[in-house]
């Protein structure tokens, strides 16, 4: 009997660890890796009152800071992979992060040297 309960609480000990596991997901590119976490689609992660972060967010997040590293590694050695990676995030339609009409691009030198603003990660809400 004693035996039998020990392992009846292993197995509720499991199954609740096993539900509250957190998934995350990966982007990366040669040697530049960003992860961010993955939240249950139902539930996604809740910032407020009404207010929440969803899946789609955290990915858009996680590809600018991939593009920011591969801004510092092509700096450090020319690789036209690594540059038309950089340009293909840089054209990509964000949801979140989205540009106005009036946005005009910009030479690949001036992504480069204004990488943290232009690939900026952070959004504010209001």
């Amino acid at each position: 009997m004693k035996y039998s309960y020990k392992i009846y609480s292993l197995l509720l000990f499991i199954s609740l660890t096993s539900c509250s596991k957190k998934y995350k997901g990966e982007v990366s590119f040669k040697n530049c890796k960003a992860i961010y976490p993955v939240h249950d689609e139902e539930k996604e992660r809740k910032l407020y009152q009404g207010h929440n972060t969803p899946n789609q967010w955290e990915y858009e997040s996680a590809l600018r800071k991939l593009a920011i590293c591969l801004c510092e590694q092509y700096i450090q050695k020319r690789d036209p992979e690594t540059k038309e990676k950089i340009i293909e995030i840089y054209n990509y339609k964000f949801e979140f992060y989205n540009r106005n009409n009036t946005f005009q691009k910009i030479s690949f030198d001036s992504i480069l040297a204004n990488r943290k603003d232009v690939f900026n990660s952070e959004i504010l809400i209001d």
